[in-house]
């Protein structure tokens, strides 16, 4: 079997780490290495792994990254990526966040569904809510005509979706990445778009394998609990500034022009009511996400001239449909 990567970074994430290496190592699949890049402002998370995990460590099935401070969801990812492919047996990336608990089968599964599609550069796990079990946190990605991003399946019954299918794109908080299809891709090095930090980051890098003809496909048979909001607050500030910031910047990073004029009211009337409903809801925040957004667009309108395009838009477009 191919050798495959778990990267996942954490921040404060100790409390999670008991159920995240525990159901790990009672994989089915066991060819498998992580590389855990640690942005906490203290060291319990290491200590926990040391503690409880030596054993891994000294065998090579784990690899500790220790950042200086907090480098955010999509560097993190990319440090994780870029040791993982210091080996060239690498094949799949599996982008994991610490805040999960995966089924026993859950990495071969995703597996065999990359290997049966070669033209998926990404491969959805069945994302349940940890708190709410009977409940689906996320199995893939949509993307709306206003430049919206919406978890697919999000709060449905777990009895829903199945079937493996293509979707758009895949979660990066329980998904595969291919190899080759993420080298594909890169802008300026970075598979992940680092000036995001954190949010949308997974919805950008989606569009842009989407662009470079890589199909996603979603295995339901991958199940995996994620405990969400697990590292910061559903309405923090941090989650309104990056959450809000980056819409703007993914829309105008991977829509072409003649689209954004067709559907510019659309996007007006969703950049207002985002800032109304957060400032209802007493975040100020807003305004300097969306000041920051549009001060410093032309950095990703910059990376727009790089994205590897190979499809024509109508083959992104057809997954996108319009919804609030």
């Amino acid at each position: 079997m191919p050798e495959t990567y778990i990267v996942t970074p954490d921040y404060n994430g100790k409390k999670f780490l008991k159920k995240y290496f525990d159901s790990l190592f009672k994989q089915t699949y066991t060819n498998f290495k992580i590389i855990f890049v640690d942005n906490s402002d203290n060291n319990d998370s290491i200590n926990y792994i040391y503690k409880f995990y030596n054993d891994k460590i000294k065998s090579g099935h784990i690899k500790i990254i220790k950042n200086p401070e907090n480098y955010g969801f999509a560097r993190s990812n990319n440090i994780g990526i870029e040791e993982s492919f210091l080996d060239d047996e690498c094949k799949y990336i599996v982008c994991l966040n610490n805040d999960t608990e995966i089924m026993p089968d859950f990495l071969i599964n995703l597996i065999e569904v990359a290997q049966k599609h070669p033209e998926a550069g990404s491969i959805q796990s069945k994302m349940i809510w940890g708190q709410n079990p009977d409940l689906i946190d996320s199995v893939g990605l949509e993307y709306s005509k206003n430049g919206l991003g919406f978890n697919r399946g999000a709060y449905k019954s777990i009895e829903n979706y199945n079937d493996e299918e293509e979707i758009l794109g895949c979660c990066a908080g329980a998904c595969l990445y291919r190899r080759e299809a993420l080298e594909d891709v890169k802008i300026c090095n970075e598979y992940f778009d680092e000036d995001f930090f954190a949010y949308y980051e997974d919805f950008d890098l989606a569009l842009r394998l989407q662009w470079g003809a890589w199909k996603a496909w979603y295995s339901p048979e991958a199940v995996v609990y994620h405990y969400k909001a697990g590292t910061k607050g559903s309405w923090s500030d941090f989650t309104v500034y990056h959450n809000w910031r980056n819409y703007t910047w993914t829309l105008y990073k991977n829509m072409p022009r003649n689209f954004i004029l067709r559907h510019f009211y659309l996007i007006i009337l969703s950049e207002i009511a985002q800032i109304l409903i957060n400032l209802y809801r007493g975040k100020l925040i807003i305004l300097k996400a969306k000041f920051d957004a549009y001060k410093n667009l032309k950095t990703s309108l910059n990376k727009k001239k790089s994205i590897n395009r190979k499809v024509s838009f109508e083959n992104i477009e057809k997954w996108m449909e319009l919804k609030w």
